[in-house]
C-alpha cells in the first residue's frame, strides 16, 4: 500500500487538521471535525457535475463541524445553492449528522442504501425499543450492571439517531447515480454496518470506502442485531471489491491510498488474527464463557481499563461478531445459563 494523501498523513501524524484539497479535478475533499473522537474528523467529499456537485458524507451534527464545512465548501468555492444531491455511505452519525442541514440549504436530495434507511427507520420509531433491547444484549453478554448506566450517562436524549435524515432516494448494490455527466455505481459492502456502501468512479479511476476500507486502522465490525453475523458480511464484502483496481482510494478517514488489493489483504489477516484469538479465549475456559469476559482477554489498541464506555461497547460489539462467525462455521457453540449467553470452542 502507497500513501498518495501525503499531506494528510502527515498532519494526521503531527496531531494536526488536514488541509481542503483538490484531490482530482473537479473532486474536493474537506476535513470535518468529530468532537471528543479519536478519529479527529471524516473526510466530506465533493464532486462535480453538469449541474453542480454531489456531496458524500456531510459530517457529525456539532456547530464547530458546520462551520468548517462550510469554510472547506468556500476555500473549494463551491456555494452550498450548488449541491444538488447528498449520498451517504451510511447513517452513523460522523457521516450522516449534518446531511439534513446541508439538504435545508441546498434542496438536494439525499441518498443511502436501503438497508441504511430501514435501520435509521428503526431506531428512530422506537427508541424504547432500542435502548430495551441494547440492555437484552448487554445482560446476555455478561456486561457489569454498571456499563450500561455509563453508556446511557454519556448518550445525548433521544440518540444521536433521532433528527437525522431519512432517505430521498434509496440505492441498491450496482446503481449508478443519478446526476448528470457523471458515472458513479454504488457497491454495496455490508459489516460495518448493514447498509454500508462505497462508490466506484471507474472512468476517474476513483473508488470512495466510506469506513469499509481504511489505510491504518480496521473498522469496527459489530453486532447490530441479535440474529446477523456481520464479520461475514463484511469478510464477504472485501472479497467482492478484489479486482477493481482503481488508482487511488478515497476513504472517509485518516488519508488516501493505492493499491487496494494489499489493504483487503491486511484486512482479512487482522479479522483472522482476531478470530485465533477468540478461538483461544474460549479453549481456555472449557465451562463457557460469556462474550465479556471474551473481550477482556483479547488484546486491543490500548489496555482495557484505559478505553471508555463506547469505546468497550465497541470491543464488545467486535468480539460478539466474531463468535458468530465461529458459531457459524462450526468452531463454537452457545448456551444460555441463568439469562447469560455462554460461549464455547469446538473442535476443527
Amino acid at each position: 500500500m502507497q500513501v498518495t494523501g501525503t499531506r494528510q498523513r502527515e498532519a494526521w501524524v503531527a496531531g494536526e487538521f488536514p488541509p481542503v484539497e483538490e484531490v482530482a479535478g473537479g473532486i474536493w475533499s474537506i476535513p470535518v471535525p468529530i468532537p471528543d473522537n479519536p478519529l479527529r474528523y471524516v473526510l466530506t467529499y465533493l464532486i462535480e457535475h453538469q449541474s453542480g456537485f454531489l456531496m458524500v458524507d456531510p459530517g457529525w451534527n456539532h456547530p464547530d463541524s458546520w462551520t468548517t464545512l462550510t469554510a472547506g465548501l468556500a476555500t473549494a468555492q463551491i456555494p452550498l445553492p450548488a449541491i444538488t444531491a447528498v449520498v451517504i455511505t451510511h447513517v452513523h452519525p460522523d457521516h450522516h449528522g449534518l446531511s439534513r442541514a446541508v439538504q435545508e440549504q441546498s434542496g438536494a436530495w439525499i441518498g443511502m442504501h436501503e438497508r441504511e434507511d430501514a435501520w435509521l427507520a428503526g431506531l428512530q420509531a422506537e427508541p424504547s425499543a432500542v435502548r430495551t433491547g441494547l440492555a437484552q444484549y448487554m445482560r446476555l453478554s455478561g456486561a457489569p450492571p454498571g456499563h450500561l448506566a455509563a453508556l446511557a450517562a454519556r448518550q445525548p436524549s433521544g440518540g444521536p439517531a433521532q433528527g437525522m435524515a431519512r432517505a430521498d432516494r434509496t440505492l441498491v448494490h450496482g446503481d449508478l447515480l443519478d446526476v448528470p455527466g457523471l458515472t458513479m455505481r454504488a457497491i454495496w459492502t455490508p459489516g460495518h454496518s448493514p447498509g454500508h456502501l462505497c462508490f466506484h468512479l471507474p472512468d476517474r479511476g476513483l473508488l470512495l470506502t466510506g469506513d469499509h476500507v481504511l489505510p491504518r486502522i480496521t473498522p469496527n465490525v459489530s453486532v447490530y442485531d441479535l440474529d446477523s453475523s456481520p464479520l461475514d458480511d463484511y469478510l464477504d464484502s472485501l472479497a467482492a471489491l478484489r479486482g477493481i483496481s482503481p488508482g487511488e482510494v478515497l476513504p472517509a478517514h485518516e488519508y488516501r491510498f493505492t493499491d487496494l488489493d494489499a489493504r483487503l489483504d491486511a484486512l482479512a489477516e487482522h479479522h483472522q488474527e482476531r478470530l485465533d484469538e477468540v478461538s483461544q479465549a474460549l479453549a481456555s475456559a472449557p465451562d463457557g464463557l460469556p462474550a465479556w469476559q471474551v473481550a477482556l482477554r483479547v488484546s486491543w489498541s490500548r489496555p482495557w481499563d484505559e478505553l471508555g464506555p463506547f469505546q468497550h461497547q465497541a470491543a464488545l460489539g467486535e468480539v460478539s461478531a466474531h463468535l458468530r462467525h465461529l458459531e457459524r462455521h462450526g468452531r463454537a457453540r452457545r448456551t444460555e445459563a441463568d439469562g447469560t449467553t455462554l460461549w464455547s470452542s469446538l473442535p476443527e
